[in-house]
């Protein structure tokens, strides 16, 4: 008599571990929310990380997560030097073998083979965690550190490991040959990203196994406010880590021009990080000190009242001087899901999502003024701030909606470990 096909039990047989450098992260609220909506739906996940938070800076929806994580540090010296020994001396092939494939790869600079290294001494650590939890499958989020490390433990162990390609490899590459002809797939968040990935091992065939998987959020969640406050003076909000690529300067630069105009409205910049300085500078040099407000980082709960009063969101992304740029953020789709009005730029893989003049608004990167003047049109004209904010909610739930996500990435998870979906 055939055996009965119970799809959860399949799922349950099947642990995975989730990977990344810190787990849960406050700014990196999509890797998290993917792990708890897959394990809402039944998948077994563990998940790991090298760098344990301070649940202090966590968002309350988050901070739950920590318990049943398993860190690197702060390290414990007695188990990680006897997963060493464990390894080297139960398989020292498999040990010796992975050090010397991840520090020989050729056009590796010193710093990167020096990275490299600790990534194996972490990875090592980490190897017997997962076998002792009965891992078959490891996914990592972002290409540099996790994913060095997942690379290195299903060499030791003889088992797969999958990644999601965000934006880190547009400037950082370690080991990203190996990473793509080993993995077994790649969630990629954009098809920008897809051909570029393509084109580091061009002609070998791995395109096929490059699956976009957008990143989501839950249009449950992100409502927009009924009613809307009405707000009499007109407010825009950028949400972002004040990182170069964010183009932070470029908004209060608008903003200069925008008040120079005698256009009415009031910014919000929420975030902090390296050009916070720069940022302060600006808007003291500008006299902007009541037309700019600068809230610092805030947690998730934190954000929604903000969201919820919010007439337009403003991020202005850019390449930085070093080539660094974002991918898809999430807090435009965010802003989206809430029928924000919402402005960007024609970077990455933003035109993705964004649909100028249908779904929001993109002018030319580190172009204020042309930032500036498509500000001004949205803030004189309501109805085309509700236009776009209703043309922005119906994309974010068709095409970068966090369930359609999961169950793209549910369906890969069947197609290449054979788990069964219900």
């Amino acid at each position: 008599m055939e055996k009965e096909h119970t799809p959860n039990a399949d799922k349950k047989t099947t642990p995975i571990a989730y990977i990344g450098q810190i787990f849960p992260s406050l700014t990196e609220s999509f890797v998290y929310r993917e792990v708890m909506a897959l394990r809402e739906a039944g998948f077994d996940i563990e998940t790991f990380a090298i760098w344990k938070p301070d649940k202090n800076k966590l968002s309350h929806e988050s901070r739950h997560l920590v318990a049943d994580s398993t860190y690197v540090f702060p390290i414990h010296w007695r188990p990680f030097i006897g997963a060493h020994l464990y390894f080297l001396v139960t398989h020292p092939l498999k040990y010796l073998g992975t050090l010397f494939f991840v520090l020989t790869r050729k056009g590796e600079s010193l710093d990167n083979r020096r990275r490299t290294f600790l990534h194996f001494c972490e990875a090592v650590y980490l190897a017997r965690e997962m076998q002792r939890k009965n891992i078959r499958h490891i996914h990592a989020h972002f290409t540099i550190t996790a994913a060095s490390v997942a690379l290195m433990i299903a060499r030791l162990l003889g088992i797969s490991f999958s990644f999601t390609a965000h934006n880190i490899f547009y400037i950082n590459r370690l080991l990203i040959k190996e990473k793509i002809r080993e993995a077994k797939f790649m969630a990629v968040i954009s098809e920008f990203s897809r051909e570029m990935l393509a084109g580091f091992v061009p002609g070998e065939g791995h395109k096929d196994k490059m699956h976009i998987v957008h990143c989501g959020v839950s249009p449950e969640k992100f409502i927009p406010p009924d009613p809307k406050p009405a707000n009499k003076t007109p407010i825009l909000l950028f949400v972002a880590q004040l990182a170069e690529r964010k183009g932070a300067p470029y908004l209060v630069e608008a903003c200069r021009i925008l008040a120079e105009r005698k256009v009415d409205f009031h910014c919000v910049i929420v975030g902090n990080g390296p050009e916070m300085p720069l940022v302060k500078q600006l808007v003291a040099q500008y006299g902007l000190e009541d037309t700019v407000e600068l809230t610092g980082a805030l947690f998730q709960e934190q954000l929604k009242p903000y969201l919820n009063k919010t007439d337009i969101f403003v991020l202005p992304c850019v390449t930085a001087s070093d080539g660094d740029m974002d991918g898809i953020p999430v807090s435009l789709m965010e802003a989206m899901a809430m029928e924000i009005a919402t402005v960007s730029t024609y970077v990455s893989g933003i035109p993705e999502l964004i649909e100028n003049g249908k779904s929001g608004l993109l002018v030319k990167e580190k172009d204020p003024l042309a930032l500036a003047d498509v500000l001004q049109q949205l803030l004189e004209s309501k109805s085309l701030r509700e236009e776009l904010g209703k043309e922005g909610r119906q994309k974010v739930v068709e095409a970068f909606n966090t369930h359609k996500n999961i169950e793209q990435l549910a369906a890969l998870y069947q197609h290449y470990l054979d788990i069964e979906i219900t």
